[in-house]
């Protein structure tokens, strides 16, 4: 990856003030790197707090008896951006390949990178995460949530139908590498939708909305499209942040041009985030049918416009304090593709272990979070850094 403070063409775009600029093939995109790690790091959290929010444990494995609302807050702060910003540095990251590689070495680079390492760590972790779920069957004594009615299928011996099998948390890398194969499709069409809107800058302010219906579709707050059948509301919604990402290559300053409402941002974010989180469905409706079309769309666009400055924050503060080469933050992101694609059987084995024991929520929190870190962390040292396995993830490397 490479630096964008680096080297300029000195061109500009001709319907536009924006100078397009191209990362020089030595330098390193530290903080895009870094934003990249951090984001895959927080699903550890999001996932570890799931088992403590009151308002989804009946959908989740691990249920514990214990919950907290400031887990409930900070869980869905962190959902509110944490895809939405992957998917748009995804698609930099995309079209930077394109034009170092050219379109036959991204689609080679994203079939080794994407589509073998789902391939070969998709059953594998099949197997464990039903390992933990029959674990916690035998484990815990009347469970709640999905457990509990499992349990509750084996007493009274019912067979229901059982639910086709799903991309799980890879659902990312699924979306993503149907992403890669259409977007040098539609790159074709010589378009350049960013500048035209940067050319008429109050346009800015409604790009929000053309997520609206990708939200409405995913849900309030939005679910993780995890069935192998593709659904049309992540390409409305994440498609349009990975097809940003992709129009930014080259025209990285007008993330910088966002830096003077930095604190604009930030207010309208504290302010719109308590009616979202009111008007979020999970949290005071049992389902969706019940909300009313008029909260639906609120909650919808106080989302929209929610997610799409929180990622235009992030990439400004990252710019800001994640552009330095740093030894810690780039052993987080070389170890970060592993940790995602591992942690969530270990979350809910550290989890279901704790139903059991009376410990304050946040102690069982920090328990799943570090005990998670450590043992994906000593794993990746162990068989991933130095070996062909961290080659398949994150490429070839030169350590120090």
């Amino acid at each position: 990856m490479t630096t964008m403070t680096a080297a300029t063409t000195g061109q500009l775009s001709p319907s536009t003030n924006v100078q397009l600029v191209a990362p020089s093939a030595s330098d390193r995109l530290h903080y895009l790197d870094n934003l990249r790690a951090l984001a895959m790091l927080s699903g550890i959290f999001l996932h570890a707090g799931l088992a403590y929010d009151a308002s989804v444990q009946k959908f989740w494995l691990a249920t514990d008896p214990s919950s907290s609302i400031v887990v409930h807050v900070l869980i869905w702060f962190v959902h509110l951006f944490r895809m939405a910003l992957f998917f748009l540095i995804s698609g930099y990251f995309a079209k930077l390949l394109v034009v170092r590689k050219g379109t036959k070495g991204f689609l080679w680079n994203r079939t080794v990178r994407i589509l073998f390492p789902f391939l070969l760590f998709y059953p594998f972790l099949l197997i464990a995460i039903v390992s933990v779920i029959s674990f916690a069957i035998s484990y815990v004594e009347n469970a709640q949530g999905i457990i509990g009615l499992i349990q509750e299928a084996i007493r009274t011996k019912q067979t229901g139908e059982q639910p086709p099998p799903n991309a799980m948390h890879l659902w990312f890398l699924y979306y993503l590498m149907i992403f890669s194969l259409l977007a040098p499709l539609i790159s074709r069409i010589k378009l350049r939708p960013l500048d035209w809107i940067v050319a008429h800058r109050w346009l800015l302010v409604l790009m929000p909305l053309a997520l609206i219906p990708g939200a409405i579709g995913g849900g309030i707050p939005t679910a993780a499209p995890e069935s192998f059948i593709p659904q049309c509301w992540p390409f409305v919604f994440y498609g349009l942040f990975y097809a940003t990402g992709w129009q930014l290559y080259g025209r990285e300053s007008i993330i910088e041009s966002f830096r003077p409402y930095m604190w604009l941002m930030g207010g309208l974010v504290v302010a719109l985030f308590v009616p979202y989180l009111w008007l979020m469905p999970v949290s005071v409706f049992p389902n969706l049918q019940q909300i009313g079309t008029w909260q639906l769309c609120t909650a919808a666009a106080l989302g929209a416009y929610l997610s799409s400055m929180l990622v235009v924050l992030s990439l400004l503060l990252g710019r800001t304090y994640l552009s330095q080469r740093n030894s810690t933050l780039r052993f987080v992101a070389d170890s970060s593709y592993w940790v995602y694609l591992i942690h969530l059987p270990i979350v809910l084995l550290i989890q279901t272990f704790l139903i059991q024991f009376s410990f304050n929520v946040w102690i069982k929190l920090t328990m799943a979070i570090v005990g998670t870190m450590a043992f994906c962390l000593l794993t990746y040292m162990i068989f991933v850094r130095y070996t062909i396995l961290g080659r398949l993830l994150n490429g070839k490397r030169t350590f120090p």
